[in-house]
């Protein structure tokens, strides 16, 4: 029974008695000595706040809106790959507890279920496909175009991941492999099952190297975001971004909004914590566009800190895992109601909104 957690933490503990080594070290791994994977926590702890007191907080209004849509909470769930690997509803679960929450979920590239499917079961709430930028631009377009025609909301371009990543020490990239292969085996490989056989793209990699990865386009610049900007009228999302400089181009080059990101750790390691790299990018373009974080949330403070700091919403990754692996849809409808109740707590504390000091 979800009831008998409290906290994103202790749904944490139990998926990690419980997962199988090579599934519970997948997700829960960084890369290189995973300095930003443990700084994406440790940054929000660092954070401080100034609460003010005696003011009216017996109603607390947490909707927002987000590239024109309601949502109930800003509270968001980001893409994150192979959801059969904790629950065999996979991201079908994992939608239909985001609609019934009334927010935003971004759907992986690498999902074991299509993105029509996804729709097709979930057909209320915002929705936004994950776009990697892909050698062969018709199978990015491709791609756009079924997005389109299932009725997603927009489009999550990521731009910070181009190539396979150094996995930690801890890791066993082969076993990983092994193990993912049995996974698109029985659970199938989502949206890119047609592309297998098709685009020039021959069978699947012996080692199991995802297809997603072997044909991402390693000289994409931000031309191919014009190119994608110019072939749609879908919102772009640019996520990956941790620079001002990046903000500024991401906005010139088409995007509607951008998500503070370092892939949870799992790409470039040394990069700034996200709620680090918040303010920045904030300040360069929040007049402008949205702005979005993720990486290292797992309470409602930690979403009071990254909202307090200018971002619109929160997209959370690891913690969604955890309660699918628990108990499906209902796990994962839980953490997002403790990470309401605990966003909504933090503010009749702290007076709604506050300032946030290092």
């Amino acid at each position: 029974m979800t009831d008998k957690l409290a906290s994103v933490k202790e749904y944490e503990d139990v998926y990690k008695q419980r997962a199988q080594e090579v599934t519970s070290l997948y997700f829960a791994s960084g890369t290189d000595e995973e300095i930003t994977l443990e700084q994406n926590r440790k940054a929000f702890k660092r954070l401080r706040l100034r609460p003010r007191v005696l003011q009216d907080v017996s109603s607390i209004d947490v909707s927002a809106s987000l590239l024109g849509h309601r949502v109930d909470i800003p509270i968001c769930i980001a893409p994150t790959a192979w959801h059969a690997m904790v629950h065999p509803d996979a991201e079908v679960a994992t939608a239909k507890a985001a609609e019934k929450m009334g927010t935003c979920m971004i759907l992986s590239m690498h999902a074991n279920k299509s993105l029509e499917e996804v729709r097709t079961k979930t057909p209320k709430g915002l929705k936004l496909l994950n776009l990697y930028l892909f050698q062969n631009q018709t199978l990015t377009l491709d791609l756009v175009r079924r997005a389109e025609s299932a009725c997603y909301d927009g489009l999550a371009v990521t731009i910070d991941n181009p190539c396979v990543r150094n996995p930690t020490k801890h890791h066993n990239l082969k076993e990983f492999a092994s193990y993912s292969r049995r996974i698109i085996d029985n659970h199938g490989y989502g949206h890119l099952e047609k592309y297998l056989q098709g685009y020039d793209l021959g069978p699947p990699h012996p080692n199991g190297l995802p297809l997603g990865i072997r044909i991402r386009d390693l000289s994409a610049t931000w031309q191919y975001v014009d190119w994608v900007r110019s072939k749609t009228k879908l919102p772009i999302i640019i996520k990956g971004v941790l620079t001002a400089e990046d903000a500024i181009l991401a906005v010139n080059h088409g995007a509607d909004a951008v998500i503070v990101s370092n892939h949870g750790g799992r790409r470039l390691d040394s990069v700034p914590a996200t709620i680090e790299a918040l303010p920045e990018v904030v300040r360069a373009i929040g007049d402008r566009v949205e702005v979005y974080v993720d990486g290292g949330i797992r309470n409602g403070i930690d979403v009071f800190k990254a909202l307090a700091l200018g971002a619109k919403a929160v997209f959370v990754g690891r913690a969604i895992l955890y309660g699918l692996a628990h108990s499906g849809e209902e796990g994962v409808h839980h953490i997002l109601e403790i990470l309401k109740s605990e966003l909504i707590r933090t503010m009749q504390f702290a007076d709604k909104l506050v300032k946030v000091v290092c």
